[in-house]
């Protein structure tokens, strides 16, 4: 910089390339990268230099023991303060001569000697003034080495007395330029800490985790530069910490583990050595050197952090406020008109992609719809904590949602962060005229500590039940058709190694816990955790809540016994029953996209949208997770070798809610819903029935899925069923592929307001009288006997 030229700075800049501190003891101001740091060199040669700040700078510019090398700068000063006093007295040499430099130089290199004489500085006659010494060499080699000359009255050397030191300071420096670092070091243990008042026992508690460790330092340091050290490793992660607060850093000591201030000490005393000193083992009593470890701590003085503690309390109230404050703006909604907008909002979307400004219904399950007339909505007034004003919010008689015409296929889970200052008191913010203490009810405290005083409702064997499992997942992925039509690859649900992941399963095996049971399947709650975590869906997240499936059979103790155990297969079994588990949600993933790539093209090929909203669903993320016997471990079943597979689990997404959300909509024995009409989760059941329509128009007949259950948000458990030309007598798809539900779907099947929206061009079965209907049920060979039976309305419902 023009404004900054420092000769001892040579080619660095004047300018901190990092976060600093100023070196300057009195000052420690923090120099922030990119401002001014200059590098002042000390009279003492066997000290280094500091890098201060700016003011500190222009300190030592005033101070008269300062000493600056000329520079262009200051010579152009000191021309334009000559030509402005006439009075001064004119320098003879502004700058040292390069050439009477050179010259002398060379005059000495060229004796032939490998130890030139000492360089010596004489004046330049009566000149009150020097800029510089004349470097001469004697022409004599044999004068004497050590030469001290007498400063002569009323002359004016070019150097200073000092300067006569120079052949004894040249080998001082020659020696630790070449010697070996000190032997007699220490280790250094800093951190920082601050006071606590007289009650709590001790005199310090530490900041944070701040803590550096610093070795190989001499041991004959004085506390001066102890303090030094300190700073220089501590102050910087002080700032950082408690980043924002004005800090006042000259308050703060060094003190070592006993508790005393370093800055009491005499500079002149090494401040360890003597403890580093102890008698040797060999009976002289000269005592030797022995390296320690000392403590050094960084003092915070209690006043200044208890009003960092203010502060930082003060911050979070806001913080708090301005979440509160932002929370009651994001409920303000604008009142919605009583007339319809006479406009259209449906946009079309495949399964894989995002749709947007949608409006939706009152009902959570609908997702499309032509915006429709709404009830006027009452307005209340809310407190608005920042500004003092009334906030007009709307109050709906019915809840609404707003939602997407695509559901996620991931849930959105929340991260916490941490924060890396310490736990404070006052977190929460109590509202404007509510009471700060209120008595707790003493009824439900009475019941509150019965319960929680009663250890007999501890469930011991839900602990013990609960083991965990190192295990190999198999994502089962979702294909479009057409890519499993040109794959023979892709016709089954295949286990690719390159697409497993390694994880640890917990299950919780306690009948008490037990999810649910079917006619197939136990489902249990578990905890999956995959290494390295996936981007989403299952396995995103460490922990995460699934639910652990295995196939078991019935196991009755007696044959008149109503009551069974639950009994599980053999490892090759239990695999294989997964496996056809896995393919048959495999295909259900494929027939569910193409169903709604379908619907997608319908509706934006209409001239109109649809009176109705199009239900988004979708089947759980899955995947086959097998757990192998340890090498160093006895073999956990007979015949299993180390290394080998165990067991083998389905591992699904959870579905929340439990029992009060779970249903089945249609089972695999009949075309049309379980529920009641009057139920409002029926709207959900009809649509899966549609979706029956389509897969059975767009496959030719040859399949579609049924058994949909689940929420109506997320399913499983399907199954696929198919046309008896298709098996060939082969038993495919599972004990649940009822082949007769697909021969009778035309007879079956009753279609509904989705089917029978012309956007989608689905043409009703054709259908006989009931007469008719009748009398084709009673010829004889019309249908196979066991088939008409098996798919009776009596039979029982395969689960």
């Amino acid at each position: 910089m023009p404004e900054f030229e420092l000769i001892s700075q040579f080619t660095e800049d004047a300018f901190a390339t990092e976060d600093r501190v100023c070196e300057r003891p009195v000052c420690r101001a923090r120099i922030a990268k990119g401002d001014p740091c200059f590098y002042v060199g000390t009279v003492d040669p066997g000290k280094p230099g500091r890098y201060v700040c700016g003011p500190c700078h222009a300190h030592y510019l005033r101070m008269p023991a300062t000493s600056v090398r000329p520079t262009a700068v200051f010579a152009a000063a000191s021309s334009r303060s000559a030509s402005m006093s006439s009075a001064a007295p004119q320098l003879s040499h502004p700058f040292p001569d390069p050439h009477m430099i050179r010259k002398t130089v060379n005059a000495a290199q060229r004796k032939s000697t490998v130890n030139p004489p000492p360089v010596i500085a004489f004046g330049q006659g009566s000149m009150s003034r020097s800029a510089g010494p004349d470097i001469t060499v004697p022409l004599s080699w044999g004068q004497p080495q050590n030469v001290v000359h007498a400063a002569h009255p009323g002359r004016s050397s070019g150097y200073s007395v000092n300067h006569t030191q120079y052949s004894t300071e040249r080998e001082h420096w020659a020696k630790l330029s070449y010697a070996l670092p000190p032997t007699e070091t220490i280790t250094l243990n800093i951190s920082a800490v601050h006071e606590v008042g007289a009650r709590k026992k001790g005199h310090w508690l530490a900041i944070g985790n701040i803590r550096e460790g610093k070795k190989d330092v001499a041991a004959h340091i004085n506390a001066p530069g102890l303090m030094d050290i300190a700073f220089d490793t501590i102050l910087p992660k002080i700032l950082t910490f408690g980043a924002g607060f004005p800090w006042r850093i000259e308050e703060f000591v060094v003190r070592d583990a006993v508790w005393v201030n370093l800055a009491t000490h005499k500079a002149s005393i090494p401040y360890f050595i003597s403890q580093c000193m102890v008698p040797s083992k060999k009976g002289s009593k000269a005592p030797v050197f022995k390296t320690k470890q000392f403590a050094l701590m960084v003092v915070v003085p209690e006043s200044q952090w208890n009003e960092y503690e203010e502060w930082v309390e003060k911050a979070e109230e806001v913080a708090t406020r301005q979440v509160q404050v932002q929370q009651q703006v994001e409920t303000v909604q604008v009142t919605t008109p009583t007339r319809p907008v006479a406009t259209r909002q449906v946009q079309v979307q495949h399964r894989v992609e995002t749709v947007e400004n949608v409006t939706t219904p009152t009902r959570p399950t609908r997702q499309v719809q032509v915006p429709t007339p709404t009830r006027p909505t009452r307005q209340v007034q809310v407190q608005n904590l920042a500004s003092h004003q009334p906030v007009i919010v709307p109050s709906i008689d019915h809840p609404s949602t707003s939602e997407s015409t695509k559901r996620s296929h991931r849930h959105n889970l929340s991260t916490t962060t941490t924060s890396p200052s310490p736990p404070h008191k006052k977190l929460a913010v109590v509202p404007p005229g509510e009471a700060v203490f209120s008595s707790p009810d003493r009824t439900d405290l009475k019941e509150a500590l019965w319960t929680g005083g009663n250890t007999t409702n501890f469930d011991v064997a839900q602990v013990l039940g609960t083991y965990t499992e190192n295990i190999q997942l198999y994502p089962i992925p979702t294909r479009p058709l057409a890519d499993i039509l040109k794959n023979p690859g892709y016709r089954s649900f295949q286990l690719d190694p390159t697409q497993s992941m390694i994880g640890r399963l917990t299950v919780n095996s306690s009948s008490r816990s037990m999810l649910g049971a079917g006619g197939f399947k136990t489902a249990h709650p578990g905890w999956l955790t995959l290494t390295p975590l996936v981007e989403s869906g299952l396995g995103s997240i460490p922990g995460q809540n699934v639910a652990v499936k295995r196939p078991f059979h019935k196991v009755f103790p007696s044959a008149s016994s109503f009551m069974y155990k639950i009994g599980h297969f053999s490892s090759a079994d239990e695999i294989a029953k997964l496996f056809k588990e896995a393919n048959v949600l495999y295909w259900s993933r494929s027939l569910l996209q193409l169903t709604y790539a379908f619907i997608d093209r319908c509706i934006a090929s209409s001239d109109e949208p649809p009176p109705f909203s199009i239900p988004r669903v979708r089947f759980v993320d899955a995947g086959l997770a097998f757990s192998y016997s340890q090498r160093d471990s006895k073999p956990t079943r007979m015949g299993s070798k180390p290394g080998s597979t165990c067991a083998g689990y389905l591992v699904e997404e959870l579905i929340e809610g439990g029992s009060d959300t779970f249903l089945k909509f249609i089972h695999n024995m009949d075309s049309n819903p379980l529920l009641d009409e009057d139920d409002y989760r029926n709207k959900v059941a009809s649509f899966f029935a549609f979706t029956q329509h389509v897969q059975y128009v767009k496959t030719g007949g040859l399949a579609f899925i049924s058994d949909y259950q689940g929420s109506t948000e997320l399913l499983t458990d399907p199954q696929i069923l198919t046309d008896p030309s298709v098996g060939k007598g082969t038993d495919i798809f599972g004990d649940g592929n009822m082949e007769c539900t697909v021969s009778m779907f035309e007879k079956q099947h009753k279609c509904n307001e989705f089917c029978e929206w012309r956007g989608f061009g689905l043409m009703p079965f054709v259908t006989t009288t009931e007469d008719e209907s009748t009398e084709e049920t009673e010829l004889p060979g019309s249908v196979d006997s066991e088939t008409e039976a098996g798919c009776s309305e009596d039979a029982p419902v395969a689960p």
